[in-house]
């Protein structure tokens, strides 16, 4: 499994889930394998200016988290909310390129007094049983973020992923 094509899967799910705070999902990075000198990954862009990125990384000593029931709300989580989305989405669609997708804590990660206990990354077996990490991180853009939920009533679509079997998705770049 190659880290081009977990991000087309995944930011095929962000950008087909019809979140109404996504705005936009694109790629940036050149680097085909985590840990380089220019890191592929995901730009989430939301429609208040902030930003998400899910990036290919190497960071030793992961805590498995259990998946949402729902997503954190915006202010202070945003790097948890993006992986998280990505978490509720995978179990949704179920992709067949992959074999596990875990949600993980990251050392060192985190709001102070949270460090290596919230969200920061997503660790992906593919069906090879290759193995890549996302790690989850985040810009604020120039509104204040939403204490609450800002989007109550959204739902991941029932009919998310039907067109992932085709290898369509996001072109690298």
């Amino acid at each position: 499994m190659h880290l081009a094509r977990v991000l087309d899967v995944i930011g095929t799910l962000l950008r087909d889930c019809g979140h109404p705070e996504i705005e936009a999902v694109e790629r940036f990075g050149t680097d085909a394998t985590p840990g380089g000198p220019s890191p592929a990954g995901l730009r989430i862009r939301y429609v208040n200016g902030a930003l998400a990125y899910l990036w290919g990384a190497i960071w030793p000593g992961e805590t498995e988290l259990p998946a949402p029931d729902r997503l954190p709300p915006p202010r202070g989580n945003r790097p948890d909310r993006a992986v998280a989305l990505a978490v509720l989405l995978l179990d949704a669609a179920r992709p067949p390129e992959f074999r596990s997708w875990q949600l993980v804590a990251l050392p060192d990660l985190g709001p102070t007094g949270q460090r290596g206990k919230v969200p920061r990354g997503l660790r992906i077996v593919g069906a090879d049983g290759t193995s890549l990490l996302l790690r989850a991180t985040a810009a604020g853009g120039p509104e204040r973020e939403p204490e609450d939920e800002p989007f109550p009533g959204w739902r991941v679509p029932a009919d998310l992923g039907a067109g992932l079997g085709s290898g369509t998705g996001l072109s690298a770049g």
